[in-house]
């Protein structure tokens, strides 16, 4: 027996608020004309307004908090597109210092006396056995590349000299592979040497220095540079430095151990010297 009467009510209360709801939407239409049929609707919609009327601002209290958080949402969006524009340019700054950087190495390189011509490459490829050092760069031929030519790295170091060439590629024999040659001279002494690479010291990634008298007088420290009299390769080019000296068997000869001064495991942009005049 509750439930019909509670469904009674509900009904009841439901026909009172449509009625309320009749009477006020005829109090806005008969807005500006005075009359006993306006002020009754205004008697009877008046208590129904009174009770909707805080609901009435809480919604539009809600309507505002969700547009502001929207408007939220929006900046933050702005304010994350901003950021990593500002990281971008962060990024574009850095590496443009570390490009002004390798520039004025390479403008260095060719001040004592030297007149360079280079043809930046990419290594692409590192050969895949232990009986050979070498790689392949992205530039060949088509960019004046030839074999004997000498490449440094961003310092001016030498990494090795060019021994095979294609249109668009070339392989690049490094300083420590045991095909390696060329000639080295002592900065301090001025003794000359042969610059090679050694099977057995191809994994500690050094080189050596040969045909080294006794009376030679090269130190320990020592820095050893190229030396070339009209060669393909230009004289000065920094190999590295003296690290070990050792008497030959025989008692004749004296050999020398060279640690390179260019970083030949984290190669990455090299510079292949396609053309140099020396001043005399």
């Amino acid at each position: 027996m509750k439930k019909p009467f509670r469904h009674k009510w509900i009904a009841i209360i439901a026909a009172a608020l449509s009625l309320s709801l009749l009477a006020a939407a005829l109090a806005l239409v008969l807005n500006g004309t005075a009359g006993p049929l306006r002020s009754g609707m205004e008697t009877v919609s008046r208590p129904f307004l009174r009770l909707f009327s805080p609901v009435s601002e809480k919604l539009h209290q809600a309507e505002t908090w969700f547009r502001g958080m929207e408007s939220l949402r929006a900046e933050n969006e702005r304010l994350k597109e901003d950021l990593a524009a500002l990281e971008q340019e962060a990024m574009t700054g850095r590496l443009a210092r570390q490009e002004n950087r390798r520039l004025r190495a390479l403008l260095d390189l060719g001040a004592a006396g030297q007149q360079l011509t280079l043809e930046s490459a990419w290594v692409v490829a590192r050969t895949p056995d232990n009986w050979r050092r070498s790689v392949t760069l992205d530039k060949g031929t088509r960019a004046g590349i030839r074999a004997g030519q000498c490449v440094v790295d961003e310092h001016g170091a030498l990494v090795g000299r060019v021994s095979q060439t294609g249109t668009s590629w070339c392989q690049v024999s490094l300083l420590t592979d045991p095909a390696f040659r060329l000639a080295g001279m002592g900065t301090n002494s001025g003794v000359l040497g042969s610059v090679e690479g050694d099977l057995g010291l191809m994994t500690t990634g050094e080189v050596k220095l040969t045909n080294l008298t006794q009376a030679d007088p090269v130190q320990l420290g020592e820095g050893v540079v190229t030396f070339a009299a009209g060669e393909t390769y230009p004289s000065g080019l920094v190999v590295g430095t003296v690290t070990s000296l050792a008497e030959d068997p025989g008692g004749l000869t004296q050999s020398g151990v060279i640690t390179p001064a260019a970083d030949l495991d984290r190669l990455g942009e090299v510079f292949v010297i396609t053309a140099f005049r020396e001043d005399k």
